[in-house]
C-alpha cells in the first residue's frame, strides 16, 4: 500500500492511502437538467463517490481544459472552484444525493457552460 500525503494536526500526522488511478466516463445527465430547469447548472453522470471525487474532479478539469483555483470540503459537499477561459465555475459533489454538477458563478456566462456541455458530450 502506498501513502501520498499527510495532514498535520496539533497532536498527530495522519497519512491517508493513495487513491488508485481511475478513469471516469462523463456524460450529461439530461433528465435532471431538464427536470431542474436550472440553466446555470450542468448535472453530470460519472460514477463519482465521496472518496473518488478528487480524481474525478481532476480528470473532468483536464477534459474541459479548466484550471482548479480552489478546493472546499464540507460535511457532505465537495466544492472546487475552476477557471475556464476567464469564467468562474464551481464543481460540486453532494454525498447525500450522489449529485455531481458544474455551476456558473455568473449566469451571464451560460454560453461557456453550454460549450462545456459539448466537450463533455464528445
Amino acid at each position: 500500500m502506498s501513502w501520498y500525503y499527510g495532514t498535520q494536526f496539533s497532536f498527530a500526522t495522519i497519512w491517508l492511502p493513495a487513491m488508485p488511478d481511475n478513469n471516469f466516463s462523463f456524460k450529461i445527465n439530461s433528465t435532471i437538467a431538464q427536470a431542474g430547469k436550472q440553466p446555470s447548472n450542468l448535472y453530470i453522470d460519472g460514477n463519482v463517490t465521496w472518496d473518488n471525487f478528487p480524481a474525478a474532479a481532476s480528470q473532468l478539469s483536464k477534459l474541459i481544459d479548466a484550471t482548479i483555483v480552489g478546493k472546499d470540503i464540507g460535511a457532505d459537499l465537495h466544492r472546487w472552484a475552476l477557471d475556464f477561459e476567464g469564467c468562474r465555475l464551481y464543481l460540486h459533489f453532494e454525498e447525500i444525493s450522489s449529485s455531481f454538477w458544474l455551476e456558473l458563478d455568473r449566469s451571464e456566462d451560460q454560453d461557456n457552460l453550454d460549450y462545456i456541455a459539448t466537450l463533455i458530450g464528445k
